[in-house]
């Protein structure tokens, strides 16, 4: 279904309408390109998308899997504004850790580095040594330009820094789970390096933890597709992209529609293992794109009436026990609805858990509540398992990015949450790499037509807040 179907050929043809083919839509839309985005699912979102669940007291729309933004998240969090005329749809905290076990860091009102400093300095439940100990990582990955060895993983890089055992557990661990998806023995350092270069590195709201208010795809999804619908492109859904041709002045995608689409670019912003699909018959370059590995992420939905379990941590990290089948690593309190206090537990590093059902998996989370937070069981709990949710990353993942099959197939162009290198597969890179893969379409289009010698500002930096459809 098109919301608009006379545009038989566009500028350039957006397939995937995730965070990173929405955030290349807008940007092209902004710079007055011809945009058709294509979506196979029935709505916008692609892995941020929404899901209906009934926790005992009636259907809820509640995201497929809690995520937790940080200040970094610069681009998304500039795009959510934008989108919601100059508003911000989401609430803002300073950095702050807890577990169940003791652990308090919390960033002091001081300007950076000082606010980091402050809270390690007053930090409990580090261990022995653990506030040094920390300090000496941050400095030593400072000194060395947030650089680190070649191939290192996470684990290897907090031995040779010498972190002692008690702090990987109870920090450098859960974070590197939180951030990478991908547990500390095989996780890429250089991708852990960045994050922490981006955050605890960075200025003091670079740490911050940011929790929308509603759910993601009301936060970037739905009103990105409005405005983009406001604006002249066209949206198509239920299209799924089956093959990709050259044609006359540009490109042709078959749908399995009687006419195939027809633009002067692409940007594939696909999983890793659908570009790999459409470009293998094309091109080489394309085979790093199938050597991602993918993983699962559960989200255990819990809910108890209010009057039972008045407050709960407004997030809180849980000890993990892989040996008594108790998988939940943080908990978020989602608020109050219908009567009843609903939060989120998420379990990532999914790879390992096995054979699980998603019923074991919330009966573990219930017993890890009830014996680290007194918690009684829920009157309801429902488990939401993405088999697909992120990239394992490890050192020998694959580094790729807009660019990777455009010397031999010039105008297309990729997009995703795997081809922003830097940064492990997050939300923010996805939005990054749609605007990277926006601008190098506006480069070559000007190329070609030697019209056009500059590239715009991104959309979520130019002035004159666009007029959100709702």
């Amino acid at each position: 279904m098109s919301t608009r179907p006379d545009a038989a050929r566009a500028d350039v043809l957006v397939v995937g309408a995730g965070w990173a083919g929405l955030s290349a839509a807008l940007h092209l839309t902004q710079a007055g390109r011809r945009v058709h985005l294509v979506e196979s699912a029935a709505v916008p979102g692609g892995r941020a998308r929404e899901v209906r669940l009934d926790l005992g007291f009636g259907p809820l729309t509640l995201d497929a899997g809690q995520h937790l933004l940080v200040g970094a998240y610069r681009e998304s969090l500039q795009l959510a504004q934008r989108l919601h005329a100059g508003a911000a749809p989401f609430d803002r905290f300073p950095l702050a850790l807890r577990d169940t076990a003791g652990l308090r860091l919390a960033a002091v009102p001081l300007p950076a580095p000082l606010h980091l400093a402050g809270a390690l300095a007053l930090a409990r439940g580090l261990g022995p040594g653990g506030r040094l100990a920390a300090v000496r990582l941050l400095a030593g990955l400072r000194r060395a330009g947030w650089q680190v060895l070649p191939g290192e993983t996470v684990a290897a890089l907090l031995a040779r820094l010498r972190q002692p055992p008690a702090l990987i557990e109870r920090l450098w661990s859960p974070l590197c789970v939180a951030a990478l998806n991908t547990a500390a023995e095989a996780a890429c350092a250089n991708a852990f390096a960045a994050v922490l270069r981006d955050t605890l590195g960075a200025d003091r709201g670079a740490a911050d933890f940011v929790l929308p208010r509603a759910t993601l795809a009301a936060l970037i999804a739905h009103p990105a597709a409005a405005w983009l619908a406001a604006h002249g492109a066209t949206l198509s859904w239920r299209t799924t992209a089956r093959a990709i041709a050259a044609c006359p002045g540009g490109w042709r995608v078959h749908t399995g529609a009687d006419a195939p689409l027809e633009a002067a670019q692409l940007v594939l912003a696909v999983p890793a293992r659908n570009a790999a699909r459409l470009l293998a018959p094309l091109t080489p370059r394309a085979t790093p794109l199938a050597r991602f590995v993918e993983d699962p992420i559960a989200t255990v939905y819990l809910a108890w009436p209010a009057a039972q379990v008045p407050r709960l941590p407004r997030w809180i990290m849980l000890r993990e026990s892989i040996e008594r089948g108790e998988h939940g690593q943080w908990l978020f309190d989602r608020g109050c609805l219908q009567g009843h206090r609903l939060a989120a537990a998420v379990i990532s590093t999914g790879g390992r858990l096995g054979d699980a059902t998603p019923a074991a998996l919330a009966e573990g989370v219930v017993r890890q509540l009830g014996a680290q937070l007194g918690l009684p069981a829920p009157s309801g709990a429902r488990t939401v398992v993405e088999k697909r949710a992120t990239l394992r990353c490890t050192p020998q993942r694959p580094r790729v990015d807009a660019d990777l099959v455009a010397a031999d197939l010039p105008g297309i162009w990729l997009a995703g949450d795997y081809a922003y290198p830097d940064y492990p597969a997050t939300l923010e890179g996805a939005v990054r790499s749609g605007r990277i893969a926006a601008e190098r379409a506006l480069g070559f289009a000007a190329q070609r037509t030697n019209a056009l010698h500059t590239v715009p500002r991104s959309f979520a930096e130019q002035g004159g807040a666009p007029q959100t459809v709702l």
